[in-house]
């Protein structure tokens, strides 16, 4: 018999191959893709790691069985639950366009990021219809309509969700100093997570920090995303996300490639995934 874990993993390539919306068709390239084949992790539902995240962050940060029953009535014990994390790597030609971009990103990166909520809304519903086909209910995160920024008292704007806390408890790697993820397939990536009911084999995390990953964090050395960043919204002291989303919002939103209307994409800036030692593995 088929181990579950191996199901699982060949569904969600599928799906991923079977996507409609992994192109840069905008851009006049339908037979270039967006995202590489991803990688995937798998969480305990009862990780204490995400009481932590609960006590950390704020009451109003979800545990997967507070998420699983954004959707569902009748909620299981969180052990019979299971957190999967999907990470999408960026293509090696969407890398080599950003490397060479200072300020602004490249049209790739602009509508690689543009494009993401509408490719997610498709991988999550064809996700959960694979997975309903063979009994396994399901709640893909980005499929839920209360996902949102809130305020924490400890660090002032977080959302109730993180998908790359997720990873993170999956073992599929760690945080950077810019914020980003760290993962074998580097930071410049983007992730989603999906709450299953199934018994699954977890992904060993062991006793990695949060931070394992990082140059600068490990061993002082590196701070390459410091010197990429374009207004110092990173420092040695960290991420200074209200910075770094003041400059998405006045100078990388004058800057989408013109023929695109972007009324309704979230504009991204991305410099500090690329051109760093983290860019497309685990240093």
């Amino acid at each position: 018999m088929e181990n579950l874990n191996n199901r699982l993993t060949n569904i969600i390539e599928d799906v991923f191959n079977d996507l409609e919306t992994n192109n840069f068709a905008l851009l006049d390239k339908p037979y270039e893709p967006m995202f590489e084949s991803p990688l995937i992790g798998v969480a305990a539902g009862d990780d204490d790691y995400y009481d932590f995240l609960k006590e950390h962050i704020g009451a109003f940060y979800l545990t997967p069985s507070e998420a699983f029953g954004k959707k569902y009535d009748d909620v299981p014990e969180a052990s019979q639950l299971r957190v999967i994390s999907v990470i999408f790597p960026q293509t090696e030609a969407t890398i080599e366009m950003q490397n060479k971009e200072r300020y602004f990103p490249c049209d790739n990166w602009y509508i690689s990021r543009g494009e993401w909520e509408v490719l997610m809304k498709e991988f999550s519903v064809k996700l959960e219809k694979k997975l309903e086909d063979i009994g396994i209910r399901s709640v893909a995160i980005d499929l839920l309509e209360d996902i949102a920024p809130m305020e924490s008292d400890n660090l002032g704007m977080a959302s109730n969700w993180s998908h790359r806390h997720a990873a993170f408890s999956a073992g599929m790697g760690t945080f950077g100093l810019s914020d980003g993820f760290i993962s074998e397939k580097g930071m410049a990536v983007r992730l989603t997570s999906v709450i299953v009911e199934a018994d699954l084999d977890v992904t060993p995390r062991g006793d990695r920090g949060p931070y394992d990953w990082c140059l600068y964090y490990r061993s002082g050395i590196c701070g390459a995303c410091i010197r990429r960043c374009p207004v110092r919204a990173i420092t040695e002291k960290g991420h200074d996300k209200i910075a770094c989303n003041n400059y998405k919002e006045s100078k990388c939103a004058e800057n989408w490639p013109e023929h695109i209307d972007h009324s309704n994409y979230s504009t991204p800036c991305g410099l500090c995934q690329t051109k760093i030692p983290c860019a497309v593995k685990r240093p």
